[in-house]
């Protein structure tokens, strides 16, 4: 077996229903052999019924889907090492896991055809990702440099206007298929070794639930000596069509616990010493929202997410949990 792809489905039925049969549609199962796990969290929209319906009209898939009891954890990583666990176990030939969200689409088998070919060539490289777009026709993002003390200080709006820290494209070519190197390759989606990710374990659901878990991989691979790669393509999207996960509501908070666990985990302990200029961070995005408040721009429930961020971040942050 080439690939198993991995779902990892909470409520959002519509983009589910999307990503699958684009999957399905894109990569004839008759021609690639491939077969399919989703970790179901839990949902109350439909998707389970979906799931079980599609299971039942398509019987020419390899179809698995699995879910967390009531005490098991049910977050975004816990789902995909639970779902990655169980195609492991069920197709234990397979070579690769492909991580593959909701809110991804595809049109052709041809990014993963080339991916998996860079994969073979390439002994060094863990995973490889793909540039992607919206369904507008607009670029999305497909991954990032490693984090900094410095960005984090800055915030993610202004370090990306200032391009810190700066991810310079190195266009290669393997055999025919074009790429790039790059630090982080989001899991939107992403194709994997899966040796590598056995020797790897995983992703850490303990200290990345939600937000960062991507990149703690990603560093996690580079420091046992792999590589992680980008083949520019137009067929692959990431887009949510602005349907929310479980956890958006909590992102902003979220971002900030994990990003500090982060560089502490990778840029040492010498983060704590970012806290007090966080903290004047904080204090003046609090100001500033304040008075958008006051003018009825900005809704107040964004004021009491800013004032949690002021009371967590002396604990770095770990208060939010």
């Amino acid at each position: 077996m080439q690939f198993v792809v991995i779902v990892n489905s909470f409520n959002r039925k519509a983009l589910l229903v999307k990503a699958l049969e684009s999957l399905v549609n894109a990569v004839d199962p008759g021609l690639v052999d491939y077969a399919i796990v989703v970790f179901e969290a839990g949902s109350t929209d439909g998707s389970r019924e979906w799931l079980a319906e599609f299971a039942s009209q398509r019987r020419d898939l390899k179809l698995e889907i699995v879910g967390s009891g009531e005490t098991e954890d049910s977050s975004f990583a816990a789902g995909v090492n639970r779902a990655c666990r169980h195609a492991l176990e069920t197709f234990p030939e397979a070579e690769f896991l492909f991580l593959y969200e909701t809110d991804n689409w595809i049109s052709s088998p041809q990014p993963l055809v080339a991916a998996i070919q860079l994969l073979r060539k390439e002994p060094a490289l863990a995973a490889v990702g793909f540039t992607v777009r919206l369904h507008s026709g607009k670029p999305a993002g497909w991954g990032c440099s490693f984090p900094t003390v410095l960005s984090f200080v800055l915030g993610p709006q202004l370090s990306m206007w200032l391009g810190i820290p700066h991810a310079r494209i190195r266009m290669q070519n393997s055999d025919g298929v074009e790429w790039f190197p790059a630090d982080v390759v989001y899991t939107s989606p992403l194709l994997i070794k899966a040796a590598v990710w056995r020797s790897l374990g995983g992703i850490d659901a303990e200290r990345f639930p939600f937000s960062d878990s991507d990149l703690d991989w990603a560093w996690k691979a580079t420091r046992a000596g792999y590589r992680l790669a980008v083949i520019p393509t137009d067929a692959v999207i990431h887009d949510n069509l602005n349907a929310l996960s479980n956890w958006s509501s909590m992102r902003m908070l979220h971002f900030h616990l994990a990003r500090f666990r982060l560089l502490r985990k990778y840029r040492g302990p010498g983060v704590v010493l970012a806290i007090p200029v966080l903290f004047l961070r904080h204090l003046a995005e609090y100001a500033v929202l304040a008075t958008m408040v006051l003018l009825g721009r900005r809704p107040a429930l964004s004021l009491k997410k800013r004032w949690l961020l002021l009371g967590s971040v002396w604990s770095g942050y770990e208060a939010i949990r």
